[in-house]
């Protein structure tokens, strides 16, 4: 591979960032040429530079020999709990879900904790209400501020500047209550209950809780935007759903993973003009190890959890996925009216130095990325070469089944003539490393 990969910093991002901006439009054109709507969403100069200010995410970039960007992916880490990049608040729902919680605590304490987390709540709601009226002048309170929003485009969705800000400050409230009373347990318990609403506490108690009966205002709106939250009862009726197929992962697996201990692969884009094989997975490789390394340097950490989203029909970002091993996925309404998939992988601490060695070699014999000059022996490079034709194989019966699938399969015939494509070329690469000696001193 001819591109040079390197980080964007602070130091070098007033001479790319505007490239960056440029590639995004020009992908976003491309794709949209293609009918593939509402598949990748602009990040923005502003968005972008935060990135590669925060000590959470990182931006990873192919340059090619005139200097010129190729391509770029975003890594993130460290979100706010139930913002927009929390893909782990999808687990956080449902009777299964609340029944693993219910079993971590006796009957009292359940009854006590969940009050108490619907409790400091509301009063993170009040404070983050306080927070965003002084932000938002124009509105003189928050229903006026819900309401602009559910006559724009895009409603009340996960990028709706309202919905970011309750949970940001949300959780700056919780965050300051977690230090000051010195109650380490705060944040956990805000993740377990944060979708109790009021008719449940009262059903916990035994006790009938009409909502439109509640006197406290604050009460009232947090609710209201609780249910606006859509992809929760998504999750709770299609949830369970992986793509034209039945799911088949163990869903408790992800219950505990969360905002500090997953790496979100978050976006990858190349210029259409420019496409060198491989690209995306070897910048969101570079991007991946960086935040795998900087996590287990702390000795206390014992397992990640890599996650991603996509657009159902976005094949080419479901194969990337898979290549780093996230392989069970999720049915979301992530946007209104968008099908999206979340992906994700558990990696324990004792699993991680193999798992990067075997990326490592995937990408050399597949892509040729190989910056460390690394040798792989024939009999590897015929292992992994087998292993991914297996993989395409079974991608090809996949596509081909969803095809005759009614109301589902929306990609076209040329995803088929794709895999057909690398079905052949892979056997032909077998057949040349079994015509050739396996030299090994």
């Amino acid at each position: 591979m001819s591109l040079k990969i390197m980080e964007l910093t602070k130091e070098n991002e007033a001479r790319y960032i505007d490239q960056i901006v440029e590639l995004e439009k020009k992908v976003l054109a491309d794709m949209e040429k293609h009918g593939k709507v509402g598949q990748l969403f602009i990040t923005g100069k502003e968005d972008i530079s935060d990135y590669v200010h925060s000590e959470n995410n990182t931006v990873m970039v192919s340059v090619d020999e005139n200097d010129e960007i190729v391509s770029t992916a975003y890594i993130t880490q460290g979100q706010k709990p139930f913002t927009y990049n929390d893909i782990t608040k999808y687990f956080k729902v449902g009777e299964h879900y609340q029944e693993y919680v219910k079993n971590q605590y006796t009957e009292n304490d359940y009854k006590e904790i969940a009050l108490r987390s619907y409790d400091l709540k509301i009063k993170a709601y009040a404070y983050a209400r306080e927070r965003i009226l002084q932000e938002f002048p124009q509105f003189h309170n928050i229903s006026e501020f819900i309401q602009s929003e559910l006559n724009s485009e895009n409603q009340f969705d996960e990028k709706s500047h309202l919905r970011e800000k309750i949970n940001t400050y949300m959780d700056e409230y919780l965050n300051a209550e977690e230090e000051r009373t010195g109650n380490t347990d705060i944040m956990k318990q805000y993740e377990q209950f944060y979708w109790m609403t009021a008719e449940e506490i009262g059903k916990i108690y035994g006790r009938e809780v009409h909502i439109e009966d509640l006197k406290n205002e604050n009460v009232l709106e947090y609710e209201k935007i609780l249910q606006l939250q859509r992809e929760h009862q998504e999750m709770l009726t299609k949830g369970g759903l992986k793509i034209y197929e039945e799911p088949t992962f163990e869903e408790k697996e992800y219950y505990l993973a969360n905002t500090e201990n997953s790496i979100e692969i978050d976006t990858y884009i190349t210029d259409p003009d420019k496409r060198q094989s491989g690209t995306a997975r070897v910048l969101v490789f570079e991007g991946i190890k960086k935040h795998i390394n900087k996590f287990f340097a702390n000795p206390q950490n014992n397992e990640i959890f890599l996650c991603s989203t996509l657009h159902r029909d976005n094949l080419s970002s479901k194969y990337v996925s898979e290549f780093f091993g996230l392989k069970d996925s999720l049915f979301v309404k992530r946007r209104q009216g968008r099908d999206r998939e979340v992906h994700i992988n558990k990696i324990s601490r004792e699993n991680i130095r193999e798992y990067l060695m075997d990326m490592e070699d995937k990408l050399i014999v597949l892509y040729g990325y190989n910056p460390n000059n690394k040798k792989l022996s024939t009999k590897r490079k015929k292992y992994i070469l087998e292993e991914q034709l297996n993989y395409e194989k079974e991608e090809f019966k996949r596509l081909n089944r969803a095809r005759h699938y009614p109301c589902k399969y929306k990609g076209s015939v040329r995803d088929m003539q794709s895999k057909a494509s690398k079905i052949i070329k892979l056997k032909q690469q077998i057949k040349q490393l079994e015509s050739e000696q396996d030299i090994e001193i």
